[in-house]
């Protein structure tokens, strides 16, 4: 089994970074191959709604970095996804990414390759209480799953304002496991 991390956060000792990766490890500890990609450090452009996609199997008119994030996911079993929050959202890179997965959208070869996989997503924040977060979370895995995804967990781990601020939460890093585990 292979299991995809996407990390969306731009931010230097990310708390949603170390929740990744906390997953992956305890995803990789029952058998599964695991990567993380960092997206940040990518040249992924803005979708161009100009439906080039539809017209070529999925394949997008931007030839960017984001081409390698579309085999990575199809290559995995399971993804996921993760995102700090800000201004009660996921971040901008995190929905760059998001929105550039409209490729797969009506795409007849792409339906049983993608309601095949798992997608667990993960954001962190500082202070915002997780009951407002979750509409904006609950938008992006509706989408996910409009596309065929199977959504295991959402989470949102608050109090995470400082970098490495997760790395002292025994809790939060317990879920993060959790969440590694539940995919396999």
């Amino acid at each position: 089994m292979k299991i995809l991390g996407i990390n969306t956060s731009p931010r230097p000792g990310s708390n949603v970074k170390i929740a990744l990766e906390t997953a992956l490890e305890a995803a990789a500890a029952k058998g599964a191959e695991t990567e993380l990609i960092n997206t940040n450090s990518m040249s992924i452009k803005a979708c161009q709604a100009c439906n080039f996609c539809k017209a070529n199997q999925g394949k997008c008119v931007n030839d960017d970095d984001m081409t390698q994030i579309y085999e990575k996911i199809l290559e995995a079993d399971a993804v996921i996804f993760g995102s700090p929050v800000y201004f009660i959202d996921i971040t901008a890179q995190a929905k760059l990414v998001i929105d550039r997965l409209y490729a797969f959208f009506m795409e007849e070869s792409l339906k049983d390759t993608l309601s095949a996989k798992k997608l667990s997503f993960i954001v962190t924040n500082g202070s915002v209480p997780a009951e407002q977060i979750m509409p904006a979370l609950d938008i992006q895995t509706t989408g996910l799953s409009f596309l065929g995804f199977q959504i295991v967990d959402k989470q949102v781990f608050g109090d995470n304002n400082n970098p490495e601020a997760i790395k002292e939460n025994s809790e939060q890093l317990a879920i993060a496991k959790k969440i590694g585990e539940n995919l396999i």
